[in-house]
Parts: C-alpha cells; sequence; structure tokens
C-alpha cells in the first residue's frame, strides 16, 4: 500500500498534538498554553457528560 495513506491509520493522542511544534504559537495566539488547553478540555468534558446524564435522568422520569 502507498505509504501517503498511513497517515490516515494513526490517531494522534493530545499528547502528540500538543508535542507538535505547531502547537505552541497556535495556543499562544489564543492566549492558552498547554495546561490551559488540557483544563479546558476536561471542562468541557465534564459539562458534556453532566448534560447527558441530566438527560438520562430526565427522560427516566418520563
Amino acid at each position: 500500500m502507498d505509504s501517503r495513506f498511513d497517515c490516515c491509520r494513526y490517531r494522534a493522542s493530545l499528547d502528540d498534538l500538543l508535542a507538535d511544534d505547531v502547537m505552541e504559537p497556535v495556543l499562544r495566539s489564543a492566549g492558552l498554553d498547554q495546561r490551559g488547553l488540557r483544563k479546558m478540555m476536561m471542562e468541557t468534558a465534564r459539562r458534556i457528560e453532566h448534560r447527558e446524564q441530566q438527560g438520562a435522568s430526565s427522560e427516566a422520569g418520563e
């Protein structure tokens, strides 16, 4: 198989993405650093989970 398709088989982790040299200026332009991005992502995940739990509990009460 052609090696140019190998890039599509690998799913980068957050650590991999943050280790990329391009990410530092991108984060900086957004006013974040690696720790700030992780914190924001964790808070977003918590909110999504909380919303899903609320939706599940309201459906169970119907």
